[in-house]
């Protein structure tokens, strides 16, 4: 009778903390980074050497306001289950990413943000990379906060596998 209680209440806790990796109405966008090389070489500019490429359509779009997960697998380990910004008393811009981790095991990613100006020029430098660790079927809280008092109007949170 034990080990089939023991086998339940295990169960019962797996289910419990893998409940925050559903989708929740208040999630926001996740992306994860797309190249196309052929739009690339499709597009790009010939006759000469060029300091920047006019190959429209070779990335997809990064959505503003989001969490931007570079690696294929790191998106289909974590989600994010909430996300927010609020203003700080000194008049900066804190961005809050709660990650749920929807693996077995524990894991560690990186992050950090990108803050930009109304016209999605950056407003600041990128912030340095942060660790953040995951346990195994849980979540963990991401913060970052700008610099910038006036200038922020929108961010992105750029994850990638430490």
């Amino acid at each position: 009778m034990k080990p089939t209680a023991s086998l339940l209440c295990s169960a019962a806790v797996l289910a419990l903390s893998l409940s925050g990796c559903s989708t929740t109405p208040n999630a926001r966008p996740q992306a994860l980074l797309k190249c196309d090389y052929k739009a690339l070489k499709a597009n790009a500019l010939t006759g000469g050497p060029a300091l920047t490429s006019m190959a429209y359509g070779s990335v997809a779009d990064i959505p503003a306001d989001a969490v931007l997960m570079s690696d294929a697998g790191l998106y289909r380990s974590v989600i994010v289950q909430q996300l927010s910004t609020q203003n700080t008393q000194g008049g900066t811009v804190q961005v809050n990413a709660r990650l749920a981790n929807c693996t077995g095991a524990g894991m560690t990613v990186r992050a950090r943000t990108a803050f930009l100006d109304q016209a999605m020029a950056p407003a600041e430098p990128v912030s340095a990379w942060r660790t953040v660790f995951l346990p195994a079927g849980g979540m963990a809280v991401y913060q970052e906060s700008s610099f910038s008092t006036a200038k922020v109007a929108h961010y992105y949170i750029e994850l990638a596998p430490n």
